[in-house]
């Protein structure tokens, strides 16, 4: 059985490797087509082909163009009002006859749409009835009944990676606009920088050192967000302390009665730590654990301060 296994994955590997040769210019033209189109890419199959046109409508909306799916007998029953014209239609079927499929082609043609296949029959109903063809070619199955959608499944994957990935660099798509699509997981946080995360200079009440506590605190109750900290702001606009609710309420639980007459200086934090807006939120975080510290100043290349970042928002509970 590992034999066997093996003998299966360089099999792929192989019909792989002449796709690689067998692409051509039809790529390029359908990617030139999806990029200039105002619509978006609706992608067809049947079967296998409906969860491969899944994953490739997944890639392409990840890396920057817009695609869905759409099933060619739901289409057939009502979701043809999905398409709109200006989409380019990507239509799946390795043996290019799936009669759903050429149903769909025919209804869509009401549309001002680009209708592209992706096959494994260049003289097939779909491949004639198609504006441009991705030819997969005769794809010999894994399977050894020669009958599971195995190696051509995986062909047409691969086949809308390469689209995808053209199309993403075509765009000059970037390492922070993948960042902007995947914000809730862990990739998306590797690539977020300080200032995707930190609370911006326009949220945040900002003082001088001689601004009267009262005044200070005055404006930190007003402030639309009620964050309950305020910036200390010095010479050259760089932040030299932090004045906090917190503080100011454990001053007064410890006895103490504040000045309110007092300049914020007497009564702020000075920072033990500040980050840039362009630092990777790893850095924020090791700094948050260097310093045990709660906040910290954010600042642009200048050193001027553009914000605040919270320890909370840095660092996931353990």
């Amino acid at each position: 059985m590992l034999e066997r296994a093996r003998a299966i994955i360089r099999q792929e590997a192989a019909a792989l490797e002449s796709l690689s040769n067998r692409i051509d210019e039809n790529i390029c033209l359908l990617a030139d087509h999806i990029f200039s189109s105002m619509g978006i890419v609706v992608v067809c199959g049947i079967g296998k082909s409906r969860l491969v046109g899944e994953k490739i409508a997944a890639i392409l909306t990840s890396t920057g163009t817009r695609s869905i799916t759409l099933d060619p007998v739901d289409a057939l029953h009502g979701d043809l009002g999905r398409v709109r014209a200006g989409d380019v239609i990507l239509a799946l079927s390795n043996s290019g006859e799936t009669a759903e499929l050429l149903q769909l082609i025919r209804a869509v043609r009401q549309f001002s749409v680009i209708v592209a296949a992706i096959t494994g029959r260049a003289s097939s109903s779909l491949a004639e009835a198609a504006d441009v063809v991705l030819d997969i070619g005769l794809m010999q199955e894994a399977c050894a009944l020669g009958l599971a959608p195995t190696t051509s499944t995986m062909a047409m994957a691969a086949m809308g990676d390469a689209l995808a990935l053209i199309l993403q660099e075509r765009r000059g798509f970037t390492r922070q606009d993948f960042a902007r699509l995947h914000p809730g997981g862990s990739l998306g946080r590797e690539l977020m920088q300080v200032r995707d995360l930190m609370w911006p200079l326009e949220a945040i009440p900002v003082f001088r050192p001689d601004t009267p506590l009262s005044a200070a605190l005055s404006s930190m109750c007003r402030a639309p967000r009620k964050l309950g900290v305020g910036a200390v702001i010095g010479e050259q606009r760089r932040v030299v302390g932090i004045l906090s609710w917190e503080f100011i309420g454990r001053l007064v639980e410890h006895g103490a009665s504040p000045d309110l007459n007092d300049p914020v200086e007497r009564h702020m934090q000075r920072p033990f730590a500040t980050v840039s807006g362009h630092a990777s939120l790893d850095r924020a975080a090791q700094l948050f654990r260097e310093h045990e510290i709660e906040l910290m100043p954010v600042h642009d290349d200048r050193e001027e301060f553009v914000g605040l970042i919270s320890r909370q928002d840095v660092l996931k509970p353990s």
